[in-house]
């Protein structure tokens, strides 16, 4: 099998970085585009009553482009060849990911995944890593005749107890984040910490003002292995900090 610098090959170039917090413009909660005048995008506003945590995307997902793509068929394509491709793909990357930016993820005891009402759509994705194995386990579980656009933890379920147990919790794709988000909320009623979330694209659409904008700096620039929006995220003037 090849190694993973070279399944990630056809991909790498389509990854896009990561803007940092504490930059007009920009979400502190989700890293995408918000209007100046208000703190958060308007969807982690409407989460403000859960007391949403920052998420950690791996890279923007641009509406049409390669990312998008990838997180949408290898889930959904009908060919069984390319669901398994592009999935290998992605495990690759969030395996490089998670081995880089460790420390920027902190201590966790087992990895869950967002589940949809019909599936665990990353669950094959996670399988993958080593660094997971023993150590995943699905304790989300979506109630029946929910849905998973509206915010409301009691769209799950939790398999147990979870007192004093760190959760890193991973996602495909963050869009309004009413799933995560209400998946943080259900983990935490049920005792444990939420490390993370970690998700493989943050959803961005361009023909919204502001991300157009964001797109317009980011676009321009280098997604590298060795920075994350939590150590060192993109900011549109190199060197400022506001």
């Amino acid at each position: 099998m090849a190694d993973r610098s070279e399944i990630l090959r056809p991909l790498r170039p389509e990854l896009v970085p990561v803007p940092a917090a504490g930059q007009l413009g920009i979400c502190p909660v989700c890293h995408s585009s918000r209007n100046d005048d208000f703190a958060t995008c308007y969807p982690c506003a409407q989460a403000a009553y859960l007391d949403p945590p920052a998420v950690l995307p791996v890279t923007m997902s641009v509406a049409g482009r390669a990312v998008h793509h990838h997180l949408r068929m290898y889930k959904d394509s009908p060919d069984d060849a390319t669901r398994e491709r592009l999935g290998t793909r992605l495990a690759a990357l969030l395996s490089l990911f998670m081995e880089k930016h460790a420390d920027c993820i902190g201590e966790w005891d087992v990895v869950t995944c967002v589940p949809s009402p019909a599936r665990v759509a990353l669950a094959p994705v996670v399988a993958k890593l080593k660094r997971f194995y023993q150590r995943d386990e699905q304790l989300l579980r979506s109630r029946a005749g929910t849905g998973d656009r509206t915010l409301d933890p009691d769209q799950f379920e939790v398999a147990r107890v979870l007192d004093g147990v760190q959760v890193l919790l991973l996602d495909d794709t963050l869009t309004t984040g009413a799933k995560l988000f209400s998946a943080v909320a259900a983990l935490r009623a049920a005792g444990a910490t939420v490390v993370g979330p970690v998700v493989l694209g943050r959803h961005v659409q361009t023909s919204w003002g502001p991300s157009e904008e964001m797109m317009s700096w980011l676009g321009e620039r280098t997604w590298d292995e060795d920075r994350c929006a939590r150590c060192d995220g993109e900011r549109r003037e190199v060197g400022t900090f506001f």
